[in-house]
């Protein structure tokens, strides 16, 4: 035998040998693409599970963000009903002081609006609705509601402070042809009747906050002292407002809508009733302040009695006061 015959692979063995070979590469290929593909899904489930993180991160701030959102409007409305009801408050406050006025001066029969002026009665009946201290976001706008349908034209003495918060209600009120009265800006007893100085001050600054909301060219058609102007001691204010010829007026009848709180709406209207007697013009208090619903429901009856009784419906102006 030949050297070189020792150490041939016999043809069969080496086709074993082939085999074997080709059997590891593919499983040592198999293995490489398993470890690629558990390498890429492995990235691939990182990614996934990075973007919902990051999803659910950017839900859980858009939630919050809403969350505060909210919390911040309910917030704003809780402080918007704080202020209204604070409003609603002071302005009853003075309100009953104005139907204290009143009713004394009814009770006893000393009726100062008539006795300003002396003249020839022409037989005529005219009834003067007034509503002080507004307006209201949930009285007034029903007021207006009241007028439109029935047709009947009133006049309305606002607060400047309340005003400058609800400056689309007194463009409505004066869109809808009704009088716009000064009833001072703060309606501050305290201050107010300090000094005619302090008075003519906070008359000026609602004056020119009607202005500012109604154009330049307003002028309040007249104005209301808060409590009235019946007391002696209220004569150097009056005086004051005649220099300046600003118009002023009370009333000689009223709805009793500051006597107490929730007034029935049967007694708001019997007290129209009884203190319009006998009176062919009859300027009458009521209030469209927060807190008057009643007055609301009883404002109807009020207008039907009045018309029953032949009674027209006038605003209050200079020309007006002075037929008074």
């Amino acid at each position: 035998m030949r050297k070189q015959d020792r150490f041939r692979i016999p043809r069969k063995k080496k086709y074993k040998l082939s085999r074997r070979a080709r059997r590891i590469n593919f499983i040592v290929l198999c293995l490489v693409v398993f470890v690629a593909f558990v390498g890429i899904g492995k990235s691939i489930g990182e990614k996934l599970t990075s973007k919902t993180a990051s999803g659910e991160e950017l839900d859980k701030k858009e939630q919050k963000s809403k969350l505060d959102k909210k919390q911040i409007e309910k917030q704003e409305k809780e402080k918007k009903k704080e202020e209204d009801r604070k409003e609603s408050k002071n302005t009853e406050k003075g309100s009953e002081k104005d139907n204290k006025k009143s009713k004394d001066i009814n009770e006893k029969g000393n009726n100062k609006v008539e006795e300003q002026k002396k003249v020839p009665d022409d037989g005529r009946k005219v009834a003067y609705l007034t509503f002080d201290d507004g307006p209201s976001v949930n009285v007034t706008p029903q007021i207006l509601d009241i007028l439109d349908n029935y047709n009947v034209k009133a006049t309305f003495f606002v607060i400047g402070s309340s005003a400058e918060k609800k400056p689309d209600l007194v463009k409505r009120e004066h869109n809808s042809g009704h009088a716009i009265g000064n009833h001072t800006y703060s309606h501050n007893y305290k201050y107010i009747y300090a000094n005619v100085n302090n008075f003519l001050t906070d008359m000026d600054k609602c004056e020119n906050v009607l202005k500012n909301i109604l154009g330049n060219d307003f002028h309040s058609s007249a104005s209301r002292f808060p409590g009235g102007s019946f007391e002696k001691k209220k004569q150097p204010f009056k005086d004051a407002l005649d220099k300046k010829g600003i118009a002023h007026i009370d009333w000689n009848a009223l709805n009793g809508d500051a006597e107490g709180h929730n007034i029935p709406s049967s007694n708001l209207i019997q007290r129209v009733v009884q203190t319009t007697q006998g009176k062919n013009k009859v300027v009458i208090l009521m209030h469209d302040a927060g807190a008057k619903r009643t007055t609301v429901q009883a404002l109807p009856g009020i207008i039907n009695y009045l018309k029953k009784q032949g009674y027209e419906f006038q605003t209050l102006d200079q020309e007006a006061i002075n037929g008074l």
